[in-house]
């Protein structure tokens, strides 16, 4: 069986494939589109973060925003302030609610609940093929499906498990990375965030960068024995929890002909820092613009240059996994605030570069540079 042909099918309806729905929705003339996405309920199973650099459509959904944050190693404790970029939260629930009722009420944009078990990508367009055995032939597409696949030097998993917590005794101030958690950096590098958007409730993320991947399940039970040494034995309640597992590493897959690839397995997430959101709004905004002018969709485009910083920076960090914190600490103590945030969230000028790499300490990098430059070194 096949389906009437859209003009463009969008393989996943997650944060990449509804953040462009969304773009397009908000035009009466938008493209046919179909949304491919096997989940059944939209649940706030995601806290989006990261500052806006450029900005987004979904301001009025944020949960909550900082403008100081604190990073924490054993050795000291580093503030920055930034009035320009306030670092912001913006939870799941409230970007879906948002994304699928402009989609429901558009007349030429559609989501099913499928699985698209292949895909054949030609020069004249695509066919998905749905678990169902219906066939959908579109003339472009845009695939934002994760595809994992083992991870090799230097490129790390990002683990996380996060849980909203009610107390009475919670921080006042936002604490980006909390290093003073890692004790064993072989095993991976870990640290705490805590984000506090209410008086009594806060976030609370474990996070670890290591290969091969961690169970999330084992840093939310070591998050809760966290939870009941800081704040105390039954001092506090969960209000909601999450995990996840994310690559931060270049794109699993490039475009094909008629089918491009984004999301944070197609090239949309900053391989050495893991922000995504932002990244993704930029890359709709992109894409959104060249389908209403009834051009191909366009890719996530990383650029030349910082993917290999990010592959210099995560080398450095996988031969110095015991430096790490010291590494993050002295970026957040020397570099330029402001020309931080750019180079972190991916948008950074020459400038914003040179900065950042000033902060650093050269000779790890420098041996990171040689090992890449020389034949068979990682």
């Amino acid at each position: 069986m096949s389906r009437q042909s859209p003009d463009l099918v969008i393989l996943g309806g997650g944060c990449a494939g509804l953040s462009l729905a969304y773009r397009l929705a908000r035009h009466q003339d938008a493209p046919r589109t179909l949304i491919v996405d096997p989940r059944n309920d939209y649940t706030n199973d995601r806290t989006w973060c990261g500052w806006p650099v450029t900005a987004h459509p979904f301001q009025e959904d944020v949960r909550a925003r900082w403008h100081d944050l604190t990073l924490h190693t054993d050795r000291a404790s580093t503030t920055i302030e930034s009035r320009r970029y306030p670092y912001e939260m913006l939870e799941a629930e409230r970007f879906y609610s948002r994304t699928l009722a402009a989609v429901e009420a558009h007349p030429s944009i559609e989501r099913i609940q499928a699985h698209a078990v292949d895909v054949e990508d030609r020069e004249d367009g695509v066919t998905v093929t749905l678990d169902s055995g219906e066939t959908v032939r579109a003339r472009f597409g845009v695939d934002t499906r994760p595809h994992p696949k083992p991870l090799t030097s230097p490129w790390l998993w990002q683990d996380f498990a996060g849980i909203n917590v009610q107390a009475d005794n919670l921080p006042r101030h936002a604490e980006l990375m909390d290093f003073r958690v890692n004790d064993d950096p072989q095993a991976g590098i870990d640290f705490l965030y805590v984000l506090p958007y209410a008086p009594d409730q806060a976030l609370f993320e474990w996070t670890r960068f290591g290969r091969p991947p961690t169970d999330p399940g084992t840093l939310e039970h070591r998050l809760e024995d966290y939870l009941e040494t800081r704040l105390g034995p039954g001092k506090w309640q969960a209000l909601r929890r999450e995990t996840g597992t994310l690559p931060m590493a270049p794109p699993t897959r490039t475009n094909g002909r008629s089918m491009v690839v984004t999301g944070a397995y197609g090239g949309a997430m900053r391989a050495a820092t893991g922000y995504a959101f932002h990244a993704i709004q930029r890359w709709a905004d992109e894409c959104a613009d060249a389908l209403l002018k009834g051009q191909p969709p366009v890719g996530a485009r990383p650029g030349r240059v910082l993917p290999h910083l990010d592959r210099i920076f995560m080398s450095t960090l996988a031969r110095h996994p015991e430096r790490a914190p010291e590494f993050y600490r002295g970026l957040f103590e020397h570099a330029p605030t402001d020309s931080l945030i750019r180079f972190l969230s991916g948008v950074p000028s020459v400038r914003d570069t040179l900065s950042v790499m000033n902060a650093l300490p050269w000779a790890p990098l420098i041996g990171s540079t040689l090992r890449h430059a020389l034949p068979g070194q990682t």
